[in-house]
């Protein structure tokens, strides 16, 4: 399958609370920067987009550098061919090896915003056009009242589902004048989940594969507000967690050895090496049938680790997770070839076979953190 080359109503599958809760949260953000003396960035002249909060937002006709606060973001940038346009990063871009052979010199980009606060310091050595960051650093008011009273202009970029991440990719794509590259992602996404949905919308429901997949740990799985919830949607299997938590976005589902016993899947897949191996080897779990009929899978890790709640490959993640759960429906799709031509196509890399096989695998496409993949 080769790939051919304005926000929505980006809150409808929050609860109502949320919605209002981000209304309110922008607008405490502004009085806040405004009662402290401060004084936001002054239009731009240019063009204007709207973020993820609904703000709009003034930004330069020719955006020429971004700081990017948020790892998506950074792929999204790079998927883009905006790479040379990052004059700032956080610390997980720089472990990323798809990432490094994109964007030459990325180790050595400054950190700006860490786990803590935003070194203002370090911005006003930048001096980005635009600094690029997602809701939960949106969020922080102390954060933002300096960012403000400094003069930066800032945009949120952010997603919690198929439709709000197609969204942001296209908000990126219109602030750093990426356009054409966005809309050819953006077409190549939906005709790769739409053959996905036309090959496994007539299994019965009792052939559909029960499914959990492990977010990161054994024990934590799909947030109902998380890509990876949607991905197992559109594959057409049965997502066994859901409707097992309700909570709010930016939580937490984790989930007791128990409970993944009570649900009984027929395979597991992972994003994290480290948890497909203690499944596999780990007593507490040699009576799950997944287990015992070797039937727990790593996902790949690219740009990013496919099925994370923070990855920008979704489409041929989901591509990938169709063609594992359902081989006959998918006998005519190599899977080599696809990657190979995905990252051609959009990254502008040419794989070998060992490069291929080491993302399929997982290892060494990372570089470990404090000793984990």
């Amino acid at each position: 399958m080769k790939n051919n080359a304005g926000f929505g109503d980006k809150y409808r599958r929050k609860s109502g609370w949320t919605r209002v809760i981000a209304v309110i949260a922008a607008a405490v953000l502004l009085l806040s920067a405004c009662s402290a003396g401060g004084t936001p960035a002054a239009p731009l002249s240019g063009k204007t987009v709207v973020d993820y909060l609904g703000r709009e937002v003034a930004v330069p006709e020719q955006v020429e550098s971004v700081a990017v606060f948020y790892n998506y973001i950074g792929q999204v940038v790079a998927l883009l061919d905006g790479g040379d346009m990052i004059r700032a990063v956080v610390e997980g871009m720089k472990r990323d090896e798809l990432l490094r052979r994109k964007i030459p010199g990325i180790a050595d980009l400054p950190v700006p915003s860490g786990q803590s606060s935003i070194n203002i310091e370090t911005m006003m050595s930048i001096k980005p056009d635009i600094t690029l960051m997602r809701y939960e650093t949106a969020m922080n008011a102390g954060d933002i009242e300096n960012m403000e009273k400094a003069g930066f202009l800032y945009a949120v970029v952010d997603f919690f589902d198929i439709e709000t991440q197609r969204e942001s990719i296209r908000l990126v794509g219109e602030i750093i004048g990426r356009t054409a590259q966005a809309e050819q992602y953006l077409a190549y996404y939906d005709q790769t989940l739409a053959l996905i949905r036309s090959r496994t919308a007539d299994i019965p429901e009792g052939e559909r594969i029960r499914v959990y997949h492990s977010v990161n740990e054994v024990v934590r799985t799909n947030h109902p507000n998380e890509i990876s919830y949607y991905v197992l949607e559109a594959v057409g299997c049965i997502n066994v967690a859901e409707g097992f938590s309700t909570a709010e976005l930016g939580g937490k589902v984790n989930v007791s050895v128990e409970q993944i016993y009570l649900w009984d899947p027929d395979v597991v897949i992972a994003n994290e090496p480290a948890a497909v191996e203690y499944m596999r080897t780990n007593e507490a779990f040699t009576g799950l049938r997944a287990v015992r009929e070797d039937r727990v899978y790593q996902l790949p890790v690219g740009a990013s680790r496919w099925g994370h709640p923070g990855s920008l490959e979704t489409p041929i993640a989901a591509l990938y997770i169709a063609k594992l759960l359902y081989p006959t429906h998918f006998e005519d799709i190599d899977i080599r070839e696809e990657i190979r031509d995905f990252y051609h196509d959009f990254w502008m890399l040419d794989l070998d076979e060992e490069e291929i096989e080491s993302i399929i695998s997982g290892v060494g496409m990372r570089e470990p953190k404090d000793g984990r993949q």
